[in-house]
């Protein structure tokens, strides 16, 4: 996100919005010591905290009320709607502030964070969306690395090619906007049976003429996804990934597949090279193979705490990307329903996630 100088510092400061931050919250009583704990040391006065307890069966209610935030217990989850959708509508029905920030409960700030976002939305208006910088600490971890890539190149096309990729939508875990502006789009309630919520709402919003403004959180806006093993991040990759890639703009999806299918036969043409003695080949694929290297190196250093290691043998980590990318294919369009956070997901029959495509396809030419 954009650096504040002392300026914009004072300008945001006379800021008359009354700020309310919504936080759903399914079992995050980890993540919301940490969260709410960034958030009290924070250089602007927040109006309201809002965290809606999903159902939670552990100490989350507890812990947010000890750090001063207001709790909603929602209702039982109805049918038609999936459990952040309903916790974020029922969190900005309750809200009493002119801006929303919603954050996800594995975000973390660093002290001027919420002034950061406030003058951006100053400045440019419409939905404000930030991708956080990924902390991991645990080696497993590391594996959400091309997923991470591949998202936020899909994203971030439309920039690229701005007269053919129309822009996909929204990162989820950050979101600011006016009051206004959210329940003109329908907010969470227009999403309610969406996955990926954060795709779809920020859609509604660039329909609706409000532009949307994506960035990087680096140094500012920071998460861990899955801190809690491995099969919490497959279960949490096989929920969002083929809905997001069949979510996206059909070119935009398939520059992500050539340059997945690229990154993958290069190494394989080294070793094809060194079998039948094909010394050139061996020579051109090594040059593409250190390129590749260097480029993922390079993206990945501004997504997150990834190492070196990851861009040097990082064949081992776009297999898992494409293993694991298969798998949410199966799940999302063959068994037709996903687990997180120990629910199951009943996914739309086949024939309306077909007419749902065409549906987006014709809006987004």
């Amino acid at each position: 996100m954009p650096a504040l100088n002392e300026k914009k510092k004072q300008i945001t400061n006379r800021s008359n919005y009354r700020l309310s931050i919504i936080i759903p919250a399914r079992n995050e009583e980890d993540n919301l010591r940490r969260l709410l704990g960034s958030l009290q040391l924070q250089t602007v006065p927040v109006d309201e905290i809002i965290v809606v307890d999903d159902h939670s069966d552990d100490k989350t209610s507890q812990v947010a009320l000890s750090h001063g935030a207001k709790v909603i217990q929602v209702p039982d989850l109805p049918e038609g709607w999936l459990g952040k959708s309903w916790a974020c509508w029922h969190g900005a029905l309750a809200a009493k502030g002119d801006l929303l920030i919603f954050l996800d409960a594995d975000v973390f700030l660093e002290k001027e964070a919420i002034l950061n976002l406030l003058f951006t939305y100053e400045e440019k208006r419409g939905l404000i969306s930030v991708q956080p910088y990924h902390v991991m600490v645990r080696k497993d971890e590391k594996l959400s690395a091309f997923f991470n890539l591949l998202m936020t190149l899909n994203m971030n096309l439309p920039l690229l090619f701005k007269k053919v990729i129309k822009p996909l939508g929204a990162y989820g875990p950050c979101l600011v906007c006016h009051r206004q502006d959210y329940f003109a789009v329908g907010g969470h309630q227009a999403v309610r049976d969406k996955i990926l919520e954060d795709i779809v709402l920020g859609r509604h919003f660039l329909e609706r003429g409000i532009p949307v403004h994506l960035y990087r959180g680096q140094g500012t806006i920071f998460f861990r996804m899955y801190p809690y093993g491995l099969q919490q991040l497959i279960e949490g990759w096989t929920k969002n990934f083929a809905s997001g890639a069949f979510s996206s703009n059909p070119l935009g999806l398939l520059i992500c597949v050539g340059w997945v299918t690229f990154c993958l036969s290069t190494p394989l043409n080294m070793i094809k090279g060194f079998i039948a003695g094909q010394w050139l080949m061996v020579i051109i694929s090594s040059i593409l193979y250190f390129f590749y290297a260097a480029q993922i190196h390079w993206a990945l250093n501004r997504l997150g705490n990834f190492n070196s290691a990851i861009a040097i043998f990082y064949p081992f980590f776009l297999v898992f990307f494409v293993a694991i990318f298969f798998r949410s294919l199966f799940y999302t369009y063959c068994l037709r329903q996903v687990t997180w956070k120990g629910r199951q997901i009943k996914l739309a029959a086949k024939k309306e996630q077909i007419k749902e495509k065409k549906l987006i396809f014709n809006k987004l030419k």
